[in-house]
């Protein structure tokens, strides 16, 4: 008697932790929202496919970012108006982390652009007299001289993005010249708009990284995630650290998605309010590079999107 009570006493216990192991695997599937591209985006360094403002935004790391994608394809794009920040992802790069299982592995990645200037001198790029001596004004102003200098180094370095690398990826693991068409028909491009905002861009064949060429419907909300990273110039010697920073990004504010450019939502994706001050808000004259100073990583976890065509 006690042995049959105790054996439907074991067998009750087993189904429960069945049934409870079962429960959290289906809550840790849980399906995300995700944006569809309408229209596929045309990689060339613009933002004008992309919602304006970008939907995201770090403010540590002090860039805007989004992701969308099609049956075949994962867009990403990641804007910055601060020149410092723009000047450290064209010195050292850009790396761009995709988690095909929406976690935070650290396998498969875009190099974008390639470390140039390595043995750490400055460049030193000549810029033409804008003001004649009577003409003092803002050019004496020391904030905008160092701006001004500072975007001619991003204009500099923008012309040697010549180079790209991949890791992880399925079968185009190499380094490649930037107008080349790689093995996995990854294309990436990067290039400053009209408002002095640095432009990164990329397409990406689901064929090379995903579990299918292809979505299908039950590929709906199933997450993903990207990471963008950002590694440190090398402060000058003698310069120390620290010090508030004014917020001198440039960033357009953004509520929501305003304008959704070429793109069209399948499920709903909330922006929320990113705040950005002027070009100038408030700086310190020596705190304009800090943010070049500064490693970062930004994780996003997204849906994928499907749309029945």
């Amino acid at each position: 008697m006690h042995k049959r009570v105790f054996s439907r006493l074991f067998f009750l216990f087993a189904v429960i932790t069945v049934f409870s192991c079962s429960s959290s695997k289906h809550s840790s599937s849980k399906r995300l929202p995700g944006i569809w591209q309408v229209q596929p985006v045309t990689i060339d360094g613009s933002n004008k496919d992309w919602p304006e403002p970008y939907p995201e935004y770090d403010e540590k790391a002090q860039i805007g970012y989004a992701v969308s994608n099609d049956k075949e394809n994962l867009y990403i794009t990641v804007e910055t108006g601060d020149p410092a920040t723009q000047l450290k992802i064209l010195r050292e790069g850009l790396t761009v982390w995709i988690d095909r299982k929406g976690d935070k592995s650290e396998e498969t990645a875009i190099n974008y652009p390639i470390p140039v200037n390595k043995d750490g001198k400055e460049q030193r790029v000549p810029r033409q007299k804008v003001q004649s001596e009577g003409q003092q004004g803002l050019g004496s102003d020391r904030l905008q001289k160092q701006r001004m200098e500072l975007e001619d180094k991003v204009r500099a370095a923008l012309d040697d993005a010549k180079e790209f690398s991949l890791q992880g990826f399925k079968s185009c693991n190499l380094q490649f010249p930037v107008m080349e068409l790689d093995s996995c028909g990854i294309v990436v491009r990067i290039g400053l708009d009209a408002d002095n905002e640095l432009v990164w861009e990329a397409k990406v064949p689901l064929k090379s990284f995903y579990f299918k060429p292809q979505l299908t419907r039950a590929d709906k909300g199933k997450a993903i995630s990207v990471c963008f990273e950002t590694t440190a110039m090398k402060r000058p010697p003698g310069q120390q650290g620290g010090g508030s920073r004014g917020s001198g990004s440039g960033f357009r504010p953004s509520v929501g998605f305003g304008g959704m450019g070429g793109m069209g939502m399948g499920m709903g994706m909330g922006g929320g309010m990113h705040h950005s001050s002027g070009r100038n808000g408030g700086q310190n004259t020596t705190d304009m590079m800090e943010p070049a100073y500064k490693s970062t990583k930004t994780y996003k976890k997204f849906g994928l999107a499907y749309m029945e065509q």
